[in-house]
């Protein structure tokens, strides 16, 4: 969808909900705007379709126009099921990252519903509300394509789970997620409300060492003098207030139990991770130069903490 006048007017009292003035810096400005972005459209599409079905394909195609902006033109971004020299096939799988260039022609005819496995770079599993049964789901399709044989032994693709929020808190999200066994968990979950993110630890921080599974929420920081993210540093809610939203300097935040209190979560700095861990994880073992955005995520941006 391009962002013509029409979506400009649709969109606009959202966008103006969120402005966040000139005290944070570049990358801060265009992710709070992506993220407001995709959620005008998918509070929209929510509010004009009826369906459930129909519903939850809109808020797969909001982070699928999301995800086409952002990555290398190689890949698309589609839909389908991923499918074996032996003729076995996975689960419908929501949003498939593909091979443009060495895609065969014989399967545009089909409008790239069905793609051979040696293709695909990463699988997105999308819920519009993470629930215990959607984490459970996301298993099953997961295992579907462990039950495929990649020709020649080549990897099978990455995946991953995404949510618009979830039904349950942080703790009990990570909970259901450690008790899916290690061979059919999501290689990356993403929250966007309240900005919950889980996966090994060395790709959640690529300084990391350790594969273990982690988990935590990306939390508003206070800015210091210089407008800057101040490390470890975060914005306090009112524990006598909303429990779910707080506003802070005309934006509405998540809030959730930290530290004895509750803080204001950021889900625009969980986008902003969860694109850039999407964007090393495609181009993994395909090249040894990082990803530029990689460079530019100085420590703030990386700071996740266990709430």
């Amino acid at each position: 969808m391009e962002w013509n006048a029409w979506s400009q007017h649709v969109f606009e009292p959202y966008i103006d909900d969120y402005d966040l003035g000139d005290q944070v810096g570049i990358i801060d400005q265009y992710w709070a705007g992506a993220l407001h972005r995709l959620h005008a459209e998918v509070e929209v599409f929510n509010r004009l379709i009826a369906h459930q079905g129909e519903r939850g394909r809109e808020n797969e195609l909001a982070l699928a126009r999301i995800l086409e902006r952002l990555l290398p033109g190689r890949l698309g971004v589609g839909t389908g099921l991923l499918f074996d020299s032996a003729g076995k096939y996975s689960k419908q799988m929501d949003l498939l990252l593909y091979d443009r260039i060495d895609s065969p022609t014989i399967l545009a005819q089909t409008n790239q519903l069905l793609h051979p496995i040696e293709e695909i770079q990463l699988a997105i599993e999308v819920k519009s509300r993470l629930t215990v049964d959607g984490i459970n789901d996301a298993g099953k399709k997961r295992s579907s394509i462990n039950d495929l044989a990649p020709i020649g032994g080549t990897h099978r693709p990455a995946f991953v789970l995404f949510a618009y929020d979830a039904a349950s808190s942080p703790q009990a999200v990570a909970r259901n997620l450690q008790d899916l066994d290690i061979s059919v968990r999501p290689d990356l979950t993403c929250v966007l409300d309240p900005g919950f993110i889980a996966g090994p630890r060395n790709l959640l921080d690529p300084t990391a060492d350790s594969e273990d599974f982690t988990y935590g929420v990306t939390l508003l920081h206070e800015l210091d003098k210089d407008g800057n993210r101040a490390s470890g540093r975060y914005i306090r809610g009112d524990p006598t207030g909303n429990l779910l939203k707080q506003h802070h300097e005309g934006a509405l935040y998540p809030v959730v139990d930290f530290a004895g209190g509750v803080a204001l979560a950021d889900p625009s700095r969980a986008l902003l991770l969860f694109c850039e861990i999407l964007i090393r994880m495609t181009i993994a073992g395909t090249t040894s130069k990082p990803p530029t955005l990689s460079h530019y995520l100085k420590p703030p941006f990386r700071d996740i903490e266990q709430v």
